[in-house]
């Protein structure tokens, strides 16, 4: 599964001068009709710089073969690493969309899968009633059924009155305890799951009256966690779960990225541990003072690069101001800054809604919020 160990993998991939091939290609079904996806991969091999291409031709033969015999394999998109000389190969199968690229460098393109990262976040689905408990993870456009809990022996509700009144004042609050032993465990069980799989979002589901019990019984650290609520039945197949909690995702996260970029712009603007524009960014990525960055989406900017000690900046100057060596011009700083940022362990937020992200790219393109 794609995660941020698997990023620091690609970005602690020593080359050692030798090409690395980066692929991200679209192979939905429609895609698929006809081969279409291959098309598009020999378009974007024509577009290789000639001696690029010709440097890295076994990587592309042995790419190309990939995709010509794995098509039932796919998802929606594919994306692939590949350095014979090195011994790199890595394939990852998602159920997102992003943009057709073939990269030729020295270093893995990892800047999509760090925005892939950033704007999917991990989330549990609790699906509880009064008998049962069904437990998801919903990640990069998929879930998974964890396990489930069930209680076939709690009883169900006693239907006598009139002389048994008495009676039935007893056997409901033998339910009730029975309910409240089954929702202690759900509880017991689905934090170690949380806790686990590393999940700060969870959408609780099911009949209001289940979820209201619950919500009496929850500790407060998974009560902090609920970003939604929705009624779902309980058999419900894990696809109409899916279609049923996306709306709820979709909404979280873009309230937070506005959220977040206010947050940057109001502190910024009063100096008050928070940074606006690449040079400022870079210099407290380097003193390792960076919290969060936040940047635009599919945003590009172009600066020098000191190929010896990884110093980058936007200003045009010829000499490395670390080391004095001489700095490579025309490079995406962008790359630069999320490689800086991956390997400090820094948080990433990608902004993508178009009114935050044309908001953000006026007021200097990228920021951050710092430790200190």
């Amino acid at each position: 599964m794609l995660d941020r160990e698997e990023l620091e993998v690609l970005e602690n991939f020593k080359s050692e001068g030798e090409l690395v091939v980066s692929l991200f290609l679209s192979v939905s079904p429609q895609d698929r009709k006809r081969s279409g996806y291959i098309s598009k991969f020999k378009n974007l091999v024509k577009a290789l710089d000639e001696k690029k291409a010709s440097q890295v031709k076994e990587d592309i033969e042995k790419i190309e073969r990939f995709l010509q015999g794995e098509r039932e394999s796919f998802k929606k998109f594919l994306v692939l690493y590949s350095c014979i000389k090195k011994g790199l190969w890595r394939r990852y199968d998602l159920n997102v969309e992003l943009k057709d690229e073939l990269i030729v460098d020295n270093t893995p393109y990892t800047n999509p899968l760090i925005d892939v990262l950033s704007n999917y976040q991990k989330y549990g689905v609790l699906l509880v009633d009064k008998r049962s408990a069904r437990v998801f993870l919903v990640f990069l456009g998929e879930i998974e059924e964890y396990g489930m809990v069930e209680h076939d022996h709690v009883p169900g509700k006693h239907k006598k009155g009139g002389w048994f009144a008495l009676a039935e004042k007893r056997f409901e609050r033998h339910i009730e305890h029975h309910i409240q032993m089954h929702l202690k465990e759900v509880i017991e069980k689905f934090g170690e799951f949380l806790k686990d799989r590393e999940i700060r979002n969870l959408i609780l589901a099911g009949p209001d009256e289940a979820i209201y019990e619950l919500m009496k019984i929850l500790p407060e650290s998974i009560k902090q966690k609920i970003v939604g609520r929705t009624f779902i039945e309980k058999h419900a197949s894990s696809e109409e779960i899916l279609m049923k909690v996306m709306p709820i995702i979709e909404d979280y996260e873009r309230a937070k990225e506005s959220r977040i970029l206010s947050e940057l712009l109001t502190r910024a603007s009063k100096n008050e541990n928070a940074v606006i524009g690449i040079d400022d960014v870079l210099k407290y990525l380097r003193e390792k003072r960076v919290n969060k960055l936040i940047l635009p989406k599919d945003y590009r900017i172009e600066g020098s690069i000191c190929p010896s000690c990884g110093f980058a900046t936007h200003q045009e100057i010829e000499v490395c101001l670390s080391c004095r060596g001489k700095l490579m011009k025309g490079q995406n700083l962008i790359e630069r800054v999320m490689e800086m940022a991956l390997q400090n362990g820094v948080s990433v937020e990608v902004i993508k809604n178009e009114s935050d992200r044309n908001l953000l790219i006026e007021n200097s393109g990228i920021g951050a919020l710092l430790r200190f």
